[in-house]
């Protein structure tokens, strides 16, 4: 067991290290070093400093604790309306299970990337970079719910047909009543569709950030920081240009190791 949680103490020991680094004294991802712009790796920068002269180990640190914070968040959020929604579906006349299921399907039927891009560019561009943040991970969970919750009302029609079921019905339980009984049953099921939300969510921000629609300046992201690629000057300056990008597939990786039963 404690060799299956080994990714879990993984994400623990670098989101505790990255909250150290941010912690330090006159850390800042702000602050901008001009006399030191693009060097490599140093005493006073350990990662070496980006175009602006900015600590790179700073601002990659806060980037994670970001990314994880808001991806955990979402995916919590996400999974609570669909475990709602999948469970009312599953328990609500056949004509209201349909048209759920209908909504469900449209939401799924379009590229899932085109359409965070369409509702975050319809959402104010310009807010502060707390805001932006904020509505970025809104979005991931507002648009995440619809495969959730057709697992979950797959989950609930397989309850409702169960003899305990049958059992709460005769003994008066309805609706919500119901509803919150037959919740803990499905906990095997939203634990899966969690775990699965978190690192979609850190690559979708990753995406939009990239694509100018997510985080603002000058909160750090995962999306402003891989930009840095495009610019093919700064690949032959300097190597740290990719320090990011690695870390952001460690982070992936484990989260894409983490068991199930954790």
């Amino acid at each position: 067991m404690r060799i299956r949680l080994l990714p879990v103490w993984l994400l623990v020991a670098l989101a505790l290290g990255a909250s150290l680094i941010v912690a330090l004294p006159g850390a800042s991802y702000a602050y901008q070093d001009r006399e030191h712009t693009l060097t490599g790796a140093s005493l006073q920068h350990p990662a070496g400093t980006d175009e602006l002269g900015r600590d790179r180990l700073v601002r990659v640190s806060a980037a994670l604790l970001l990314s994880l914070a808001g991806a955990l968040a979402a995916s919590a959020l996400t999974t609570a309306a669909a475990a709602a929604i999948g469970a009312l579906a599953a328990f609500a006349p056949r004509g209201v299970a349909w048209l759920v299921m209908l909504v469900c399907d449209a939401f799924l039927a379009l590229p899932w990337l085109f359409l965070l891009m369409m509702v975050r560019s319809a959402l104010p561009l310009q807010a502060s970079p707390a805001h932006s943040a904020a509505i970025t991970f809104l979005v991931l969970a507002a648009l995440g719910w619809p495969a959730c919750a057709r697992a979950v009302y797959s989950g609930g029609l397989g309850l409702k047909r169960s003899d305990w079921i049958m059992q709460a019905r005769a003994s008066g339980l309805r609706g919500a009543q119901l509803i919150r009984q037959v919740l803990p049953n499905l906990r095997p099921l939203l634990l899966p569709q969690f775990l699965v939300c978190v690192p979609a969510f850190v690559i979708a921000e990753a995406n939009l950030g990239a694509l100018g629609l997510g985080i603002g300046e000058p909160l750090p992201s995962w999306g402003g920081m891989l930009l840095e690629l495009d610019n093919s000057a700064l690949l032959f300056r300097t190597q740290w240009v990719y320090f990011p990008v690695a870390l952001l597939i460690l982070v992936l990786l484990l989260l894409e190791a983490i068991p199930v039963e954790a």
